[in-house]
């Protein structure tokens, strides 16, 4: 019979595996985006919301930590941690597309990384299995992609398109947190295998998820480019007047 404990040893091999190879082939696509815009300063702010997300997260997830709602807080978490992430959007609202683009991303690094700290700083307290800190190291990319996908969608898709990104984003970190939650719930094996089918699923399509949202960021042109643009239109007009009008 196939027990619940078993199925979460195969899901984090497959975590480990399979969400590595996503991450990274996602990763790929984020950074040739994030090398076509300016540099600019992100790391501070980006840190600083970061840490502020998961602050404002860890306090709305509390109540369910003490209800001992296993299930819910899965839901919760995709949907609370997907959603601060984009606070730079809020704070930076004046600021170019392409720069919030980079903060909401840096965003969701420095939640990840801070979390996955904390989280690893756990398993060697506990004495869990070592082989959790790749999951937690999967992990952390995982939050940065996520974000990728959600903003990428925001900003360069138009009306309600716009949220897919970011319903993709909250259904897949609520998948992946599922099969260990819905174990510690009791669930049957059965079932924890089948979420854990359907999280392998959302890990699989994730890179295809972040080429396209970085497609539609390719969308955010910067202001100066746009500037520049317009100058070199406006010389071209005004030369071409005056060649017209040479007697």
């Amino acid at each position: 019979m196939l027990t619940p404990e078993k199925v979460i040893e195969y899901y984090f091999g497959i975590i480990t595996v399979v969400g590595g190879l996503s991450v990274l082939l996602a990763v790929k696509y984020t950074l040739r985006r994030w090398r076509s815009f300016p540099e600019s300063g992100w790391k501070v702010q980006s840190f600083a919301l970061g840490i502020l997300g998961l602050v404002v997260a860890s306090f709305l997830e509390a109540p369910l930590l003490f209800l001992n709602t296993w299930i819910a807080l899965a839901f919760a978490a995709g949907i609370i941690e997907e959603s601060v992430k984009l606070l730079p959007l809020k704070f930076f609202g004046h600021s170019p597309e392409w720069e919030r683009w980079k903060l909401v991303i840096g965003a969701g690094l420095f939640l990840g990384v801070v979390e996955g700290i904390m989280y690893t700083a756990g398993i060697f307290a506990l004495n869990q299995e070592p082989y959790l800190v790749a999951v937690r190291i999967v992990l952390m990319g995982l939050h940065t992609i996520w974000a990728a996908i959600s903003v990428g969608f925001l900003l360069g898709e138009r009306g309600w398109k716009r949220f897919t990104g970011l319903a993709f984003s909250m259904i897949a970190h609520a998948l992946y947190d599922l099969p260990s939650l819905a174990m510690v719930d009791g669930y049957s094996g059965t079932v924890v295998a089948y979420l854990a089918g359907l999280s392998t699923g959302f890990l699989l399509v994730t890179p295809l998820m972040a080429k396209k949202a970085a497609e539609m960021a390719g969308r955010l042109v910067p202001e100066e480019d746009e500037e520049s643009s317009e100058v070199q239109e406006n010389i071209e007009e005004t030369g071409e007047n005056e060649v017209t009008s040479w007697p």
